[in-house]
């Protein structure tokens, strides 16, 4: 199982030092049905966090492969295009 806080932020800040905007997420991704397959799962944890799909299922790779399409899609979203990325596994 892979379980990761995923953020996407701006440069600037609000008047409590948080990156504005800021959207973080919470994937979790593990083995699935058949052999070899995987399925990431994901959670907005911040208010407005896009998120046009929660579940990422593969047929090869497993879990990581399922968890790197997930975060590909995070990456894609209209709102987080343009933001740094910051992911923290464990």
């Amino acid at each position: 199982m892979i379980k990761a806080v995923v953020k996407f932020f701006g440069a600037e800040q609000d008047q409590f030092g948080m990156p504005v905007p800021y959207h973080s997420y919470l994937v979790v991704s593990s083995p699935w049905e058949m052999l070899g397959s995987g399925i990431a799962s994901v959670v907005p944890l911040s208010e407005n966090a896009p998120l046009s799909k929660p579940h990422f299922p593969v047929l090869q790779g497993g879990e990581r492969a399922a968890f790197d399409v997930a975060l590909q899609a995070l990456s894609h979203e209209p709102k987080n295009i343009g933001l740094k990325l910051l992911f923290h596994e464990g």
